[in-house]
């Protein structure tokens, strides 16, 4: 019985490494005619889910799969990492085997795009910036100058700046939208972050900041979506500025970044 029981366990690992090998030579031929078709600088990482792999691959259909492509420059910006999660994937076994991989048909996308902070704070002028979410208490702490703002709509940006000789964090509550496919930041109120202690900052230093609110607004254009898709969404999320969309029926290798 012993016996049988470490054949049996040899047996699974030896599957489980087989399996394991078929997904990766899968997704580095498709991220390899992805990066081919769609012209990328680099190769995107491909990631087919679900286990076991090979029953899929014989049926020529994956229920999940994530594309990430990393570090694209589109206009003013330099550092977009778009991201698709794919449903319902259809590929042929044969292409896979031969690597003639020709068409890529998805029932569903959702496609994002993240904006780098690094991106945001070289447009802004500013040396670095934090990107962090709103909560009521955010705004309640800061008074009528941010009344009326829904906070699923605001972003507080934190960057390090001089004024009048003195280095401070100032911390900005921004307002954000889209508009034709563009991220409209509007800042609606500066301060010093709570981070510095007040007695340090002069009131002349703060008075000087104030007037610097502007500098903070700002439009940004994060580039098309995967596959052209319509951005409809924006949101912050871990540190960035989050722009998505979906689409039903997509040939990955029919549209393009």
């Amino acid at each position: 019985m012993r016996g049988f029981l470490i054949f049996l366990a040899v047996l699974v690992a030896l599957l489980v490494g087989v399996d394991l090998g078929a997904r990766f030579v899968a997704q580095d031929r498709v991220a390899s005619q992805l990066q081919t078709q769609l012209k990328l600088d680099s190769e995107p990482s491909v990631d087919i889910h679900g286990f076991p792999f090979l029953t899929q691959a014989a049926a020529g259909e994956y229920p999940s799969v994530t594309l990430t492509a990393e570090h694209i420059p589109y206009r003013q910006l330099r550092d977009i990492t778009l991201v698709a999660d794919l449903g319902d994937v259809t590929l042929p076994p044969q292409s896979l085997i031969d690597g003639t991989v020709r068409s890529i048909p998805a029932r569903t996308v959702t496609a994002r795009a993240e904006v780098d902070p690094a991106d945001l704070a070289r447009i802004l002028k500013v040396s670095d910036v934090t990107v962090e979410p709103v909560t009521e208490q955010t705004l309640a702490a800061r008074g009528s100058k941010v009344s009326g703002i829904d906070p699923s709509q605001a972003v507080e940006l934190t960057s390090t700046t001089t004024v009048l000789g003195q280095q401070v964090r100032a911390s900005v509550i921004a307002t954000f939208r889209l508009s034709g496919g563009q991220i409209v930041l509007s800042a609606r109120d500066i301060a010093v972050d709570a981070g510095d202690a007040p007695s340090s900052v002069s009131g002349p230093v703060t008075s000087a900041l104030r007037s610097r609110l502007g500098n903070y607004s700002a439009r940004l254009d994060p580039g098309q979506l995967p596959f052209s898709i319509t951005a409809t969404d924006l949101r912050a999320e871990n540190g960035k500025l989050v722009v998505s969309g979906t689409a039903e029926d997509v040939d990955l290798l029919g549209g393009s970044l």
